[in-house]
């Protein structure tokens, strides 16, 4: 289920975005400073929200996943910071996806923590999205791992503590999608290897033939589109995956 329309009002750096008939592949360019990355980052934190309500035991409801994704995405001091700042504004934000279901909310600048949707009819997603963020975190894991879920300190945002978590994963032989499997191919003919986590020593490693690369050592390049070749691997994102 891809997302078809949105619109943003007052949200950080974003004016006043309205956005209609988007199609499978989306591009956003602007000039540095403009708001990309806040703008791909807001859409992600809702359609990530609404896939992890009602999953395994998580018991919040979906106001509250969204409220804890928000803050720990932007990671402000409170979420009414995250709203444009000048006199009697407020952040509305509109999502509708292809079945048109559609989201709504808005809050102002006194607002500290809660975010609860005006209008809310999204039917749960079985899909996981992802965003892949500008930095690797093949080896920055255990770092990230440490600081956002242990620690529970600003630093690293949720969009990477996220696909830390998405790697985690073990690869699964013969049960990908088939053009995911072809696709995989494609990968490892691109990079002359392949990236594997080595759960003995708890490391990520570049493997070309009978020879084996810290990860440490390897090209940027390399490392992000392993990145992608992973979450194919381990079936964590699917046909209907939504990939920011």
């Amino acid at each position: 289920m891809m997302i078809k329309s949105f619109s943003i009002n007052n949200f950080g750096p974003l004016g006043n975005i309205d956005v209609q008939k988007l199609g499978r592949i989306n591009l956003v360019i602007g000039p540095n400073s403009s708001g990309k990355t806040f703008l791909l980052k807001a859409m992600y934190s809702v359609i990530r929200a609404q896939e992890e309500t009602g999953r395994g035991n998580e018991n919040r409801d979906f106001a509250e996943i969204l409220s804890d994704k928000m803050y720990w995405t932007f990671q402000p001091d409170k979420i009414g910071d995250l709203v444009t700042k000048g006199s009697n504004k407020r952040l509305k934000f509109s999502i509708t996806l292809e079945d048109r279901s559609r989201l709504s909310f808005e809050f102002g600048p006194d607002t500290s923590k809660k975010i609860t949707p005006s209008y809310n009819n999204l039917s749960g997603r079985e899909a996981n999205s992802v965003f892949l963020p500008p930095k690797e975190v093949l080896s920055l894991s255990r770092t990230i791992m440490k600081s956002v879920l242990h620690d529970k300190v600003f630093g690293f945002d949720s969009t990477y503590s996220d696909l830390v978590l998405a790697l985690q994963t073990p690869t699964q032989k013969d049960r990908n999608n088939a053009a995911f499997t072809d696709s995989r191919k494609q990968l490892e003919n691109m990079l002359g290897g392949k990236i594997e986590y080595d759960s003995s020593n708890e490391k990520w490693i570049y493997k070309t033939g009978n020879k084996k690369f810290s990860i440490n050592t390897t090209a940027e390049g390399i490392k992000k589109i392993a990145i992608l070749d992973t979450l194919l691997g381990n079936s964590y994102i699917s046909p209907e995956s939504i990939i920011f």
